[in-house]
């Protein structure tokens, strides 16, 4: 049948010539199959691969077994060639014999080698049959591999392209693999034209470019034009957990920082035009007994009155504070100055001592010998004491004590008001700062409140680099504390804010 002039060696040699000079799948195939023929004189050679990406090439006499029947039939064979297999629901080869040998690829059957010829085979036709196999299973492993990897490019690129913020992914070096359409329009390339360059060639941007790289820990926001972007680089790790690449994203959020200024200025606009209706409520109510004589229960009303309006008028500026000291979306500007800390208690405490005789409880400050002079905004830190104070008055019972104290503590100034309430549980203190955070006790379902100004407490704090919490034990009473740092533009002398 077949009168072979080289060894299996030198066929397999051939095979991998082929497959060296046809990379295309098609091609190397085809030229498989006529090598097959060639060596073995074969009347027929097909070649019919069922999985992605489907094929299905023939050499020499057209062969009538439709797909179907191979596909059934690679499915009863194990690995091998197998001569004269039993075919499928009665189907019938045209020639006396014929070969099949199933392709695998990570175990699984992917494909199917047919072929028909006149005569039986030998040894040299085997031979040079599992060579010409491995050289299909070889190709069908490619183009396996191939398929998914154009899947997986496809999926990755329709992944990126749905994404509206700014995405680029990057190698271990830091050079450009891919962009998506937002990121070219933000930088003004394309992903074919930045693919392989530098990240810093690419966008631009120093700042960016330090943060993605490493050598700037933080960058909170960056802004191009008139978008802002909160940056966050993510790393690609291989499987075996081996740094691979990196993704450098970009979150739009021009859109959230023009409605928080729409709404921070909607809420100055309200606060600020609400004053002078209470103002005028509050300055007539006060002169109602200047017109006449109040009977008790008048004076009672008028009491009432007064007391809604002075409510009201904390609320609007609670809500005012909230939203221009806020440390992340707040609009005021600070104005430092030179204050003194215990000069400042004591003025607070004063005004407070009335209030406080109401419920009959008694306010005692104590100060440290070493609390320095310190550069803060007055304002911000005059009313975050307020409103701790107003907070112990409102929360204590009737007949307690309330301290409040100014010390020094290694590097900062810390203002403390501590109360004899009853208490708050480790749990709700994991809370209090937050914005409209109350704690929701029986004995407070009378107490007023927004729960803003704990948050503007801390807001305080925070814009002075400082911060604020609680120390407290359930039915122990609480000490709440402002804790302003000694460093930087707080201290006196230095500049900036």
């Amino acid at each position: 049948m077949i009168h072979l002039e080289s060894g299996q060696g030198e066929i397999l040699q051939n095979v991998l010539r082929l497959l060296a000079n046809h990379p295309e799948t098609e091609a190397c195939v085809r030229a498989l199959l006529q090598l097959v023929q060639k060596l073995t004189a074969a009347d027929t050679v097909r070649f019919f691969l069922f999985d992605e990406p489907l094929l299905d090439l023939s050499v020499g006499r057209s062969e009538t077994l439709s797909p179907n029947t191979l596909h059934a039939l690679s499915m009863r064979l194990n690995q091998g060639i197998h001569l004269n297999p039993e075919l499928p629901d009665g189907a019938k080869s045209g020639s006396a014999y014929w070969v099949a040998a199933p392709v695998q690829v990570e175990g699984n059957t992917v494909g199917l080698l047919w072929m028909t010829c006149p005569n039986p085979t030998n040894e040299a036709t085997l031979a040079a049959l599992r060579s010409c196999v491995d050289g299909l299973t070889i190709v069908a492993a490619n183009a396996v591999l191939k398929d998914r990897q154009e899947n997986a490019n496809r999926f990755m690129n329709s992944l990126l392209n749905s994404i509206s913020d700014p995405l680029l992914v990057l190698d271990d070096d830091k050079h450009v693999l891919l962009m998506n359409p937002a990121a070219e329009a933000v930088f003004d390339v394309s992903s074919t034209d930045a693919a392989g360059k530098f990240l810093r060639d690419v966008i631009q941007s120093d700042e960016l470019a330090a943060f993605a790289e490493g050598t700037k820990q933080e960058l909170e926001e960056w802004s191009l034009n008139d978008k802002t972007f909160v940056p966050r680089v993510e790393v690609v790790h291989d499987a075996a957990g081996q740094t691979e690449g990196w993704i450098l994203a970009l979150r739009d959020v021009s859109r959230f920082k023009k409605l928080n200024r729409n709404q921070s200025e909607f809420v100055r606009i309200i606060a600020h035009d609400l004053r002078s209706p209470l103002t005028a409520m509050q300055g007539f109510a006060s002169m109602m007994g200047m017109v006449g004589e109040l009977n008790e229960r008048q004076a009672h009303f008028i009491d009432r009155i007064l007391s809604g309006i002075t409510q009201m008028t904390s609320l609007v500026e609670n809500i005012q504070d909230a939203g221009r000291y806020d440390p992340e979306n707040g609009f005021y500007e600070m104005s430092r100055s030179q204050c003194d800390l215990i000069e400042m208690v004591d003025k607070i405490v004063s005004n407070h001592l009335v209030p406080a005789e109401k419920q009959e409880l008694s306010i005692s400050v104590v100060t440290g010998d070493d609390v320095p002079i310190i550069n803060v905004d007055s304002h911000m830190l005059e009313r975050a004491i307020t409103n701790l104070l107003d907070n112990a008055i409102k929360y204590t019972p009737n007949g307690s004590k309330i301290e409040v104290g100014v010390r020094r503590d290694k590097d900062k100034v810390v203002v403390s008001v501590k109360d004899s309430g009853y208490g708050i549980s480790a749990e709700n203190q994991k809370h209090l700062f937050q914005r409209h955070v109350r704690i929701a006790r029986q004995e407070h379902k009378k107490i007023k409140g927004s729960g803003l100004g704990l948050f503007i407490v801390r807001s305080v704090a925070q814009r002075h680099g400082g911060d604020a919490w609680v120390e407290s034990d359930e039915g122990q009473g609480s000490t709440f504390n402002i804790g302003i740092p000694l460093r930087g533009a707080n201290l006196v002398g230095s500049s900036g804010d």
